[in-house]
């Protein structure tokens, strides 16, 4: 009997894998610590496919496909004048990938003007308590860990085999439906799931016939560029230098002489480079104080 039930387990989980699955999570958070009251929500995507899955925020992705078909629209008219305005790029700006069947786990992310892939260098070590309950259909089961600085409380379900989950967890023995932290300030719910060929569809609706270009453009107050792979602890340095200088980058590029930038503050046009910097530092700090309450705040000292 045993052996009846892993074969048709192996046998869903081949099936699952190769249609390729998406899962949706309600995310909610609270990004200010001095202000608890004030939650914030986005609807997070978990991609699975046979190699690997991929976590992000479903409007960051609109985004990022609407402007990549503006520039490429533009780029394809020969202009050189961009003003795409930026849109709604989202609360959430991270995405994190694991790879099969070893999960290695990366956490894409930005820090002022650069991109940073950061390798997880952490295990999960869970504890896999008796209790259980239902969500939606599922029979799930309570599993606990103390991860990046937070202790959290997991929700799976052996019923979807995938061992993944939000976020950077995964190791279960079943798919994480839900998740919080012990705080009650980040927490993860099962919001539904998707056929690949379903996920497909709405990939390239959302796309809206964006383009891949080897033109890279550069925009002041967003990360681009190529990635740059660090460690968990050159990140955090990295992290460090910023929060004491936000505006050490664009004090380097001002200082060469060679650039002329116009920047409009609360209706205000400004040109003098060092009125520039003060409200560009003042903006940058007021950013950083507002989203103090990182999901993984071993990584943010």
């Amino acid at each position: 009997m045993r052996k009846i039930i892993f074969f048709m387990m192996t046998f869903l989980s081949s099936l699952l894998f190769a249609q390729g699955t998406r899962i949706m999570y309600d995310y909610r958070f609270v990004p200010d610590l001095e202000k608890k009251d004030s939650t914030s929500t986005e609807l997070m995507y978990l991609d699975i496919r046979k190699d690997g899955s991929k976590f992000y925020s479903r409007q960051k992705f609109v985004s990022d496909s609407t402007r990549d078909a503006y520039l490429q629209k533009q780029i394809s008219m020969g202009s050189t004048n961009f003003s795409f305005n930026g849109g709604n790029p989202g609360k959430v700006g991270y995405s994190v990938t694991k790879n099969y069947p070893d999960f290695t786990t990366v956490l894409h992310t930005s820090i002022g003007d650069n991109r940073y892939s950061v390798k997880n260098e952490n295990p999960m070590n869970w504890k896999i308590l008796p209790e259980k309950k239902m969500i939606s259909k599922f029979e799930v089961q309570k599993a606990t860990v103390d991860f990046g600085g937070r202790t959290w409380t997991a929700w799976f379900t052996q019923e979807i085999p995938f061992q993944d989950g939000p976020y950077k967890f995964r190791g279960l023995p079943g798919l994480i439906l839900e998740m919080e932290d012990s705080t009650g300030t980040h927490s993860f719910k099962f919001a539904g799931s998707k056929k690949f060929d379903e996920v497909e569809k709405v990939e390239k609706k959302d796309e809206i016939g964006s383009t891949k270009s080897g033109l890279v453009i550069k925009t002041f107050g967003m990360a681009s560029g190529k990635e740059i792979d660090v460690s968990e602890e050159q990140f955090r340095k990295q992290w460090k230098e910023f929060k004491n200088d936000p505006v050490k980058n664009m004090r380097q590029m001002l200082s060469q002489g060679n650039m002329k930038l116009t920047m409009n503050v609360d209706g205000k046009q400004l040109t003098d480079p060092s009125e520039m910097l003060r409200a560009m530092e003042k903006s940058q700090k007021e950013d950083i104080k507002k989203n103090s309450n990182k999901i993984e705040p071993a990584l943010y000292p």
